[in-house]
This record gives C-alpha cells, sequence and structure tokens, in this order.
C-alpha cells in the first residue's frame, strides 16, 4: 500500500485557522452546489466501504476505503466522524502490519489529527507519545526522525497549558538538532521560539529573554541586519523587556528602521511600533518625542481607522494629553473636540437602540427619554431649538445622526398621540437639512 503524506499537528493547526476565513469568503457563492456533491462523494465512499466489506478484513483495500470517507469527514470539518473511521482505519492497520510497525505511524496521527481538532488535548499528546515509541524502538533515542514527533507532543501539550511537560519534549527535540546541526543551526529556531514561548506563559521571563536571545543571534547571522525575517523575535525581546522594566527603546527603535525600510513610512506596522514608542517616551516624561512619535502614528491611523471611531478618538486623546503637557492647549482643543464628538456619537447610538428596543415592546413613556437625552447630547448648538438658523448644505458635526434622531423621537411622538410636538420637530428637521430623512427600520 502506498504511504500517504504524514499531516502533523502544526500543519493541521494552520489549517483550522484558515478554516472560518475560506468559509467565510466563500459562503455566498457555495450553498447550492456543494451541497448536491457533498452528498454525492459521501454517498460514494460509504457505497465503497459498503462494497469493501465483501473482502477479508486484512485486504488492504478495506483499510484504503475507511481512510477515505474518514479523510472525507476531517476534510469537511466532521472530526467526531472522522474519529470513529480513522480508528477503524487504525485497527485494520495494526491488524495487518502489527502494532509496533513505523509504516502505521500515519494511521495514528490520523487520529491525533482530529483528536486536537475536537480539543482531546490529552488523547492527542497520547497518540503522539505512541508514535514517539515505535521510532524510538526503530531509531534510537536520538534520531534526527524522532524531532517531529517530539515537537508535535510538545505544540500539544503547549496546547493544553501543560508547559512542563511541553518544555521537556521541546528540549529534547532541541538537544537532538543541536547534535545532528551544531548549537548554531538555523533548524534550531523554530523550537528555541517555541521553547521561549512556553517560559513566557510560565512566566520565566528571563529564561525566555535567554532563548529569544540565541534566537536572534542565529537569525542574524543568516539574515541581513534589516531583514524583516528579525521582527518577530525582536518583537518578542522588546515585550519581555517592557514586562521586566528593562530599556526597550533601542529594539524598539530597530525594529521601526526595519519596517519603515521593508514596508514605507505610512504603513500600519509603522504606526503600532510608533505607538509602542510613545508610551515609553511618556512613561519617561519625554514629551516632545513621545509628541513627535504620536503625531506621525496619528497620521498612518487617521487613514486607517474610520473618523469618530473610539479607537481613533483614544489616540486624538493621547496626543492632546501630550500638548497639554508641553504647554499648547491650542493644540490639544480640536483633538479633545474630536473625542468628545466620537464619544458622545457612540453613547447616542446606544441610547437610541435602548430607545428602539423600548419602541417595539410598546414601553412608550421608558423610550422618550432615552431620546430626549440623545438630542440633548447632540443639540448643544440649539439647531433644533431654532437658536441657530438653518444650515442649508453644512457640513455639521453630528449633523446627520441629530436628524435622524429627532426624526425617530417625531415617530415615537405620533405614537403617543402628541402629533403637534411632532410635526414641529419635523418642521425644524426640514428647515435645518432642506429634507426629510427616511425613517429607519424598527428593531424586530
Amino acid at each position: 500500500m502506498k504511504p500517504r503524506p504524514r499531516i502533523t499537528i502544526v500543519n493541521f493547526v494552520l489549517v483550522l485557522s484558515l478554516v472560518g476565513f475560506v468559509q467565510g469568503g466563500a459562503t455566498g457563492q457555495s450553498l447550492d452546489k456543494p451541497q448536491a456533491a457533498v452528498a454525492l462523494r459521501e454517498k460514494t465512499l460509504l457505497a465503497a466501504l459498503s462494497e469493501a466489506g465483501q473482502w477479508k478484513p486484512l485486504d488492504p483495500r478495506v483499510a484504503k476505503a475507511h481512510e477515505d470517507l474518514a479523510d472525507y469527514y476531517s476534510a469537511e470539518g466532521r472530526y467526531a466522524e472522522a474519529e470513529k473511521v480513522y480508528q477503524k482505519t487504525l485497527e485494520l492497520k495494526e491488524d495487518m502490519l502489527g502494532r509496533a510497525n513505523p509504516a502505521i505511524i500515519p494511521a495514528v496521527d490520523d487520529v491525533a489529527r482530529v483528536s486536537f481538532a475536537q480539543m482531546k488535548y490529552g488523547q492527542a499528546a497520547d497518540l503522539i507519545a505512541r508514535e514517539l515509541r515505535i521510532m524510538e524502538r526503530e531509531y534510537g533515542d536520538d534520531d534526527p526522525k524522532l524531532v517531529p514527533s517530539l515537537e508535535q507532543v510538545a505544540r500539544v501539550l503547549e496546547a493544553a497549558s501543560k508547559y512542563p511537560d511541553a518544555e521537556k519534549f521541546l528540549a529534547r527535540a532541541i538537544t537532538i538538532r543541536e547534535k545532528a546541526s551544531g548549537l548554531e543551526s538555523s533548524e534550531l529556531t523554530p523550537d528555541l521560539s517555541q521553547l521561549a514561548r512556553v517560559n513566557v506563559a510560565k512566566h520565566n521571563w528571563a529564561d525566555a529573554e535567554t532563548l529569544y536571545q540565541r534566537v536572534l543571534k542565529i537569525q542574524q547571522n543568516k539574515f541581513s541586519p534589516n531583514s524583516p525575517e528579525l521582527l518577530p523575535t525582536m518583537d518578542a525581546l522588546a515585550a519581555l523587556a517592557l514586562e521586566q522594566n528593562k530599556n526597550a527603546e533601542p529594539l524598539l527603535k530597530q525594529t521601526l528602521s526595519i519596517r519603515e525600510g521593508n514596508l514605507g513610512p505610512n504603513h500600519i506596522d509603522v504606526a503600532k511600533n510608533l505607538d509602542k514608542l510613545t508610551a515609553i517616551y511618556t512613561e519617561q516624561k519625554r514629551f516632545e518625542e513621545a509628541q513627535k512619535a504620536s503625531e506621525r502614528a496619528l497620521f498612518i491611523w487617521m487613514k486607517e481607522l474610520k473618523p469618530g471611531s473610539p479607537e481613533l478618538a483614544e489616540r486624538y486623546e493621547k496626543l492632546a494629553e501630550l500638548y497639554a503637557a508641553l504647554d499648547r492647549p491650542v493644540d490639544a482643543e480640536p483633538l479633545v473636540q474630536q473625542v468628545l464628538t466620537a464619544r458622545e456619537s457612540d453613547m447616542v447610538a446606544s441610547l437610541n437602540t435602548l430607545a428602539a428596543i423600548y419602541v417595539t415592546k410598546q414601553n412608550l413613556m421608558e423610550a422618550e427619554p432615552l431620546y430626549r437625552l440623545s438630542l440633548t447630547i447632540l443639540d448643544k448648538k440649539g439647531l433644533l431649538s431654532g437658536k441657530r438658523p438653518p444650515l442649508l448644505g453644512s457640513s455639521e458635526d453630528n449633523l446627520d445622526l441629530l436628524a435622524q434622531t429627532a426624526l425617530d423621537y417625531a415617530e415615537l411622538l405620533k405614537k403617543m398621540k402628541r402629533k403637534a410636538d411632532a410635526s414641529k420637530i419635523e418642521a425644524r428637521i426640514r428647515a435645518v437639512t432642506g429634507k426629510s430623512p427616511a425613517p429607519k427600520k424598527k428593531v424586530s
């Protein structure tokens, strides 16, 4: 029987992380066609399995029929069904080849994969440990062929938060690689990085830092000083420095330079890097440097984030605080206005949503004060009351939200038999905006 390529736990984890994206992007175009095709495929595989029942149990075609059906269930995300059929496949191969034959390892791995997908981490770890024992008997205790299994069981144990056990398997994998490839081999970096992450999870900051420093040294020997390949390790070291109250500024300046060189000065990752430097400068009361970094980052974020969003408002607020610390109130004031506008809009949206729910439930008395509060927040300039003249073609802040809230309030007043008050509000909205906005859809 021709062996299949081995699908490891780490590759399977990558596949799982992409499933949501792929399915989400394809849902709208795959509702009709796949249903019929999927049903036909399953029917064909079940028929093949039924036909295999006519053969002797040790006929390789029997195991293959089970394996094909299990592969189908696994690809469809039906992991519980896949596990049962993979388990039967494994039993058939054990009967054909023996429980200690290395040729059964792919079948063991299949059961481990779908166990992992169902978060049965203990079961998955036990299965991979079984693979490891088979390989140890076949190759010895320090053969490089053991490393993939050592890495897999470590990943499963890490996912199960069994960090000391994961650490032991990783340390063994590293030792084997060191003997086979040398202490400075780039093959060591994935395992060293994973061991560092395990130490971070255990809050062993110093040990994690030592491991990342070793990874960085290996990478610096392999890549150019401005290579983006260095960034994940340098970012991890910077995070550890901050965690230990050490000086992360030199590392963050290096990562900023690398990102600017590879991504350009206006990339979102550059903005994130500048945010970290801003935080350090602010904490050290180096306000001028913090202001410059914050301004650069804000320029990038303004192109990435929606105007009025809470995330953008937060960045306006931080820069306003820096201007205030530098005794520049004139520069701080417009930023504070932006923050207030964003937060008012967010509050009004919440009030209006709750009011609409009350209207749907016919709790009109509860909805009425919520709409009035929304209008009080929005109408600071007295547009509805007539204190300001109509603003035809105006770009007044929150004007659209004010108009829609007023119209919703007018609809509520009509339900409350207060048609005269509703008419006044509608007339004023027409005067302010030049049109009557369409009512929102009711909350169902």
